[in-house]
């Protein structure tokens, strides 16, 4: 599907996040947590990462020469506000200095404001889980769209609100470590409603049309769409248990996007139930992050797992990039543009990225057939050639440090699009 503001536009690209890539972000959250024993597997810790902060140049000069036209990034809020209320121009000036940097070659940015990592100070005021510090991150995005409006016209306010709250505050696998459902689902209300805001905040700020396509600001939210079968098909537990993930992790995220009401239940824990006037008319388009299946089980340790006797990739997920037709089908009924924010594979030693690329290539051709078009696509680098932090499992994608063991390159993982911008 063409983007209905330049026919035929389509973006081909990668995708990184500050804390993966930068290093020396040491001032947000998960700094922290990378500090204290056990967080992480074999005690890894991002440090220097690949350095990206000061190699950018070589990195974008390696994703132009693989034919990419498109650069998805995130802005450490960290850096460019390590104190509440004091900002760092030194930090501004950098990523506008990115920016620039992209745009000389020809390479459209899509900007993520926020991708896990919180500062310090707002995390010790209670990060996502207050309600009354959405107004934070609101003069965040306000000050993204003053000194960055007229390079930047594709934003994702928020990387995958539905992960970060239940890998933060239901499993506790992430900072700040809490084992609430209850609370999980608040903190995933919160991070909904401060995309409304910040996306009005970008609205009122970023007046320049960069991109010449008749938008100066075209905004929305990374998703997760994980795709949750029953492990038994023939058991009603485990098709119950798959039923209620799928509506609390997908459908009700995606409503709320799509400018209905906030709406999030799961049996046990306390809903959350919220008019969010903010959300209405937010969101220009749904960003899709793919990139498994899983098997659910009402009963055992492990309730989400790969498919028994799957091929899976290097983090234990099955190889199943057929998927990604199915995730953009079921994103449709929402009625928003989607572009594929992000997919790919853990795969250190290259055995399942080029049919994983060709395959969801494939996915995404079929569901073009079906009348469903994403304006384009991002796969994230692969960990061993860049030196990507992973979350929890650390440097690498076998949990063992592997950063720049190869040549240095942003984008050697080839990149995949799915069809018509970022």
């Amino acid at each position: 599907m063409a983007d209905p503001a330049s026919p035929g536009r389509f973006l081909w690209g990668a995708a990184t996040s500050a804390h993966q890539v930068e290093g020396g972000n040491d001032r947000n959250d998960w700094w922290d947590w990378e500090q204290l024993p056990g967080k992480i597997r074999n005690g890894d810790r991002s440090g220097p990462a690949c350095r990206h902060w000061e190699r950018y140049e070589e990195d974008l000069d390696l994703l132009r020469s693989m034919g990419l036209g498109a650069y998805r990034f995130s802005l450490e809020w960290s850096r460019i506000e390590p104190e509440q209320g004091r900002y760092d121009e030194a930090a501004i000036d950098h990523y506008r200095k990115v920016l620039l940097a992209c745009r000389a070659r020809a390479i459209t940015p899509m900007v993520t404001l926020h991708h896990f990592t919180n500062p310090r100070w707002f995390a010790a005021l209670g990060g996502w889980e207050i309600e009354k510090n959405i107004p934070h991150f609101a003069r965040f995005a306000r000050l993204a769209g003053e000194r960055y409006g007229d390079l930047v016209d594709l934003w994702i306010t928020i990387n995958e609100p539905e992960v970060l709250a239940f890998r933060a505050y239901d499993e506790g696998a992430w900072p700040p470590g809490v084992r609430d459902r209850s609370r999980a689902l608040l903190v995933m209300a919160n991070l909904l409603e401060a995309h409304g805001f910040a996306s009005a905040a970008l609205r009122q700020t970023d007046r320049v049309d960069a991109d010449g396509d008749g938008a100066a600001a075209r905004i929305g939210v990374a998703k997760h769409w994980a795709l949750l079968e029953p492990l038994r098909r023939w058991f009603p537990l485990d098709r119950i248990s798959a039923s209620i993930q799928h509506r609390v992790f997908n459908v009700a995220v995606a409503r709320a996007l799509s400018g209905q009401a906030i709406d999030l239940s799961i049996p046990g824990a306390r809903p959350v139930r919220r008019r969010a006037d903010a959300l209405r008319g937010s969101s220009d388009f749904l960003a899709v992050n793919y990139y498994t299946r899983w098997m659910v089980s009402f009963f055992g340790k492990e309730p989400r797992r790969a498919r028994p006797g799957a091929e899976v990739s290097d983090l234990g997920w099955e190889v199943y990039p057929e998927g990604l037709e199915r995730a953009l089908v079921d994103c449709a009924p929402y009625r928003l543009p989607l572009y594929v924010a992000e997919n790919g594979i853990a795969d250190a030693a290259d055995r399942f990225r080029p049919a994983f690329i060709r395959e969801s290539l494939a996915a995404v051709d079929r569901a073009r057939a079906r009348g469903v078009g994403p304006r384009g696509g991002n796969q994230a680098p692969p960990r061993n050639r860049l030196g990507l932090t992973a979350w929890r499992t650390g440097k690498g994608c076998d949990g063992r440090s592997q950063a720049c063991r190869e040549p240095h390159s942003m984008a050697a993982g080839k990149t995949l699009a799915a069809c018509n911008s970022l």
